[in-house]
């Protein structure tokens, strides 16, 4: 995602969370200019930003509106906190004044326009897309293993033809 951005505004503020900043060195060499502890689905810090992409879902969305300048935008594009739904949420009152909510949703029918866009995006601004790591199917248990491991900065995939 870093690479999405930097690719068009190389100069833009990227920050980044983790619940273990045993991998903040990791993250800021790759170019995250911040990294903030997420501890229990709670930011350590009070800084506020513009955009926000949310990768746990619904069960932080609360509190990642805390960090929203006013006109910002949160998109909940990830269910990493095994939280599907919003409960127990007000758009009145939790989202903060004059932000918006948007989400990505990647599943459904098929969007070819923006998967072409997509692809035009990355050949324009020449952005590296490359996975954290790639295993042969026949090592899937060790890519679940690294997975757990939480070393993982970045998409795992794995090669059925490997």
């Amino acid at each position: 995602m870093l690479n999405l951005i930097r690719a068009k505004d190389p100069q833009a503020y990227v920050a980044s969370t983790s619940r273990s900043l045993a991998k903040a060195a990791r993250m800021k060499d790759a170019g995250y200019l911040t990294v903030i502890k997420d501890q229990n689905g709670h930011l350590k810090t009070a800084e506020k930003f513009d955009k926000v992409l949310e990768l746990i879902g619904p069960v932080t969305v609360k509190e990642t509106f805390t960090h929203v300048n006013e006109g910002g935008i949160v998109c909940v594009t990830g269910l990493l906190g095994n939280q599907w739904t919003l409960e127990h949420f007000d758009p009145i009152t939790d989202i903060a004044p004059g932000a918006y909510l948007t989400g990505g949703y990647s599943g459904g029918r098929s969007r070819k326009e923006k998967i072409n866009e997509l692809f035009s995006y990355l050949q324009r601004y020449q952005v590296a897309a490359k996975p954290d790591r790639i295993f042969a199917l026949r090592d899937l248990p060790a890519a679940h293993a690294y997975l757990a491991s939480g070393q993982s900065m970045g998409k795992v995939v794995i090669d059925v033809d490997a």
